[in-house]
């Protein structure tokens, strides 16, 4: 039988997770609890990518959805050698972008590609990236999606710091309800 972690008290093993993985990063991380499941959603500006605090922070989702079957299903882990499923289904990471890194990442994609012009923060958050095409190189993708791909990527760190509180939780499976449950499973284990 496995034990219950609140969707507050999985909040509380992801704030610490990711302030000893991100040392320096100011995250906010809400609990919300509904009819049907929970969820938290992570919000920082900059700092690591999404990648990065997805790496640390899904450790703790209490869930997997399988679009196939429309099917919401269990996950379960080891916490401290107890099995455990985490209250919250699912965890959202929300990464804001400054005026500077956008400013970078414009500049970055001007240099790479040879454009006449560097575009700025202001035309990217604006959305008129969105209809310019840096060159013939870019296999289709504007100067927007080129200026997301490069946030995307771009970090603050080579690495994510070592998280005793993420190396407490070892992934266990699913309920196997569907192959692509299964899957899952297999990949992260």
């Amino acid at each position: 039988m496995s034990k219950h972690v609140s969707c507050v008290d999985t909040a509380k093993l992801i704030r610490q997770a990711l302030k000893e993985a991100f040392k320096g990063i100011k995250f906010t991380v809400r609990s919300s609890t509904y009819s049907g499941g929970a969820s938290i959603n992570i919000d920082w500006t900059d700092g690591p990518n999404t990648a990065q605090v997805e790496a640390v922070a899904k450790r703790f989702s209490g869930a997997y959805f399988d679009g196939q079957q429309d099917y919401k299903g269990c996950t379960f882990a080891l916490l401290d050698g107890q099995v455990v499923r985490f209250g919250a289904d699912f965890v959202f990471c929300n990464r804001s972008h400054s005026v500077e890194l956008i400013s970078k990442a414009c500049a970055s994609v001007a240099r790479r590609f040879g454009m006449a012009f560097v575009p700025t923060a202001a035309d990217f958050k604006a959305g008129r990236l969105h209809e310019i095409y840096a060159s013939e190189s870019t296999w289709g993708r504007t100067v927007g999606q080129l200026v997301r791909e490069d946030l995307a990527k771009r970090s603050d760190r080579l690495s994510v710091g070592h998280t005793k509180t993420a190396a407490r939780v070892i992934y266990l499976g699913n309920d196997g309800h569907s192959e692509v449950a299964a899957l899952a499973g297999e990949a992260v284990a």
